[in-house]
């Protein structure tokens, strides 16, 4: 399959779920009552975060509707890797299958997340980081997802020192996708809401 092939059928896997804009936190008319955990997708190669502000119960209601299994979550998570590196390298107008899929990936990348589970009670206490790293190994991405308790927003230092603690545990449990020396880090130069424009 094509790179091109990849990208369409990587978009095409999430329009069954409808609109994306109802998984997010209303950026018009925010209620403090309303809001569920963000979702900060920190991205190593480009040093930028995006953020999803989402609904209250918006993650548990989509996990609950889809019900998927092991092999559905799998093609998920690669599809969103896919079209977050659309979203990243774009220098144009961003299409919009690809901005949906990557809300929807990320929503779902979370949800389906034993990490998720555990916290999802605990209301605005609990954000949640997706990290995107390259591997040396495989010369593609990884994602690891990590419910993280602190308040939103999170500060530019603190986000940092808390997806280079996840980095540095990924490098420790896994030192084959990490051959360069010094220790790989994340310092954030750009962060982006991800509802209307980015």
């Amino acid at each position: 399959m094509t790179e091109a092939h990849s990208l369409v059928a990587a978009r095409q896997l999430f329009v069954r779920y409808g609109d994306a804009s109802g998984l997010l936190l209303d950026p018009v008319n925010p209620s403090a009552g309303q809001a569920g955990p963000v979702i900060y997708i920190c991205d190593v190669e480009s040093s930028r975060s995006l953020l999803l502000e989402t609904a209250q119960d918006a993650l548990h209601k989509l996990s609950e509707r889809a019900e998927l299994d092991e092999p559905a979550y799998e093609k998920i998570r690669a599809a969103f890797l896919i079209l977050l590196g659309d979203l990243l390298s774009s220098t144009q107008l961003i299409h919009p299958d690809t901005r949906r899929g990557v809300i929807f990936g990320a929503a779902f990348c979370v949800s389906e997340t034993r990490g998720f589970n555990i916290t999802r009670h605990h209301g605005k206490e609990v954000q949640h980081v997706l990290l995107r790293y390259p591997d040396a190994v495989t010369d593609k991405h990884r994602l690891t997802p990590m419910p993280v308790f602190k308040s939103h927003p999170i500060m530019a230092t603190e986000l940092e020192a808390t997806v280079n603690h996840m980095l540095l545990s990924e490098q420790l449990n896994f030192p084959e996708r990490f051959p360069a020396h010094p220790p790989t880090q994340f310092r954030q130069v750009r962060r982006n809401v991800l509802s209307g424009k980015i």
